[in-house]
């Protein structure tokens, strides 16, 4: 969740929705894939690229989630010196 200090915005929220969603499809397309090796399915290797696509999905909306965030604390330290310097 947001930090007190931060600045409310919708790309905030929006990334922080999007990592949740992005992890959760994530780990169904590892349920999914390892149900299909218990099951001796050999359909279960199309899912390899899904899976690493889903992986890189998920890391990538987490770094953007935290660059964003950096931005709010950046502007903080930034209006704090501001602030200081008055």
């Amino acid at each position: 969740m947001m930090q007190s200090n931060m600045e409310v915005c919708n790309q905030c929220l929006r990334l922080e929705n999007r990592l949740p969603a992005a992890s959760e499809h994530y780990v169904r397309l590892i349920v999914q894939h390892d149900q299909m090796i218990r099951d001796g399915r050999a359909g279960a290797i199309i899912l390899d690229s899904a899976i690493k696509y889903a992986r890189s999905r998920r890391n990538a909306a987490a770094r953007f989630l935290m660059a964003h965030r950096g931005t709010h604390e950046d502007s903080s330290r930034a209006k704090t010196r501001t602030a200081g310097q008055f």
